[in-house]
């Protein structure tokens, strides 16, 4: 019978931890995250069954988890400790030859069936799993899957917030209109942010092949400080200086821009513009932008001033909206939505 356990820590709040199935596809289990609380989905040839229960384990901290298919049920265990007992009448899959096999997928489905579940998730994880136990037979398969990816490491400690690695950005796209006026548009941004480098493009916003829009960190000539640029273009409207930023502590970050003005902030610092640019600006937010994190798309040289990736951990909300790496239309796989590395002091 299928049977699994193993050590999990996440801050994630919803996504696939496992996925198996049988070989002809007819049967499956799904065991997932939402709102932090274990899940499991499954069907065989008697039907299909969603249920959730036990506390809340995005914490950050390790979990024992262990699901097991007994006779007329399937139990899962926080800590050893049952937390759900579904009732599943025949087994999961069936035996060949006294075999059982199946396909297991880890952090994510296979393309055909997101439709096919019982209850549609983001399925979208970043959590880290060790002391892998599949069907009784220790981390076979897994390790070797594993081993060959440094991405696909653990990190030894994580704090809440997302990290670039300084090789990908992820993609959204958002809505910055501002309903109270139908042809004005509001850009509100805080980041939170502890860069590992001293050049980045933190965020920006992108129409076409121009860069209407760009918040970037830049090496200072000063050898105990950064910048943090605003560009319209390739012209900077607002900069500021920071002491050192490549350190242990976070350092918040905001834009606030109108058409009329915009207003760069750092810690209790501020930088206030109304440049002849904001034309430009209001012209591209008039059109379609399309919303990057921690870099850009390939766009020609001299659309902007910076076009290096950014390197570091980073916690972005926009118009008030936290926004989620989970939920990007694209995102480079190595950027980990819900860990950042703590610094070991």
């Amino acid at each position: 019978r299928f049977t699994a356990e193993f050590d999990f820590r996440t801050y994630d709040a919803e996504g696939v931890i496992l996925y198996a199935e049988s070989l002809d596809n007819t049967a499956w289990i799904l065991l997932a995250l939402r709102d932090g609380k274990i899940e499991i989905q499954f069907k065989n040839e008697f039907g299909t069954k969603v249920t959730s229960g036990g506390k809340a384990i995005n914490d950050g901290l390790w979990h024992i988890i262990s699901v097991e298919e007994l006779e007329h049920s399937i139990s899962v265990k926080i800590a050893k400790e049952a937390v759900m007992s579904i009732n599943s009448p025949g087994t999961l899959f069936k035996q060949s030859q006294g075999f059982l096999e199946t396909k297991v997928y880890i952090a994510g489905l296979p393309r055909k069936v997101g439709n096919t579940l019982v209850k549609q998730i983001n399925p979208r994880l970043d959590g880290c799993i060790r002391a892998w136990n599949l069907m009784n037979q220790g981390h076979s398969g897994v390790k070797e899957v594993i081993q060959e990816k440094q991405s696909k490491h653990c990190l030894i400690a994580v704090g809440r917030g997302s990290f670039y690695p300084g090789t990908g950005m992820a993609k959204f796209q958002i809505n910055y209109n501002n309903l109270d006026s139908a042809e004005d548009w509001l850009v509100n941004v805080t980041l939170t942010i502890r860069p590992s480098t001293d050049t980045g493009v933190m965020f920006a916003l992108v129409s076409d092949e121009t860069v209407p829009l760009a918040l970037s960190i830049v090496d200072s000539n000063s050898s105990d400080s950064q910048k943090i640029i605003v560009t319209i273009g390739n012209i900077t409207v607002a900069h500021l200086e920071s002491k050192k930023l490549c350190t242990p502590r976070k350092v918040l970050v905001g834009l606030l821009v109108t058409k009329q003005q915009l207003e760069l902030s750092v810690d209790s610092h501020t930088d206030r513009s109304n440049s002849d640019q904001l034309s430009i600006l209001h012209q591209a937010m008039m059109t379609n932008v399309v919303t990057y994190l921690g870099g850009l798309p390939d766009v020609p040289l001299g659309a902007t001033l910076v076009t290096a990736f950014y390197n570091g951990c980073m916690e972005v909300k926009v118009n008030n909206r936290q926004l989620d790496l989970d939920e990007a239309i694209s995102k480079h796989n190595d950027i980990r939505s819900h860990s950042c590395p703590l610094i070991m002091q």
